[in-house]
């Protein structure tokens, strides 16, 4: 089940600056952000959704601005709830580009 969220991320790419990204929805398996970073199916990807914490991903599509990242390892029930509830008290009041 994917659910829709509007909250600030930090994209990790290896060989570049963390750059922001907004996350526009998430499931266990993955998520769609709206980012400005140059990503390839290549890319070393890790994104941060809670301070401190990288999940690794990799580039399923891309499109504009917005690219769909699948999850190398699936949130575990456990862990997601929680990251919801964290995500949903998120201040991303600054970006509607979901």
């Amino acid at each position: 089940m994917r659910h829709d969220v509007i909250a600030q991320a930090i994209l990790h790419v290896a060989g570049e600056a963390p750059m922001a990204a907004t996350l526009c929805n998430i499931s266990r398996h993955g998520m769609v952000i709206d980012s400005l970073a140059s990503l390839s199916s290549h890319s070393d990807i890790r994104i941060e959704l809670i301070e401190g914490q990288l999940l690794p991903a990799r580039l399923i599509w891309r499109e504009g601005f917005k690219a769909g990242l699948e999850l190398v390892e699936p949130l575990r029930a456990n862990d997601y709830w929680p990251l919801l509830v964290a995500l949903a008290t998120d201040d991303a009041s600054a970006s509607d580009a979901c």
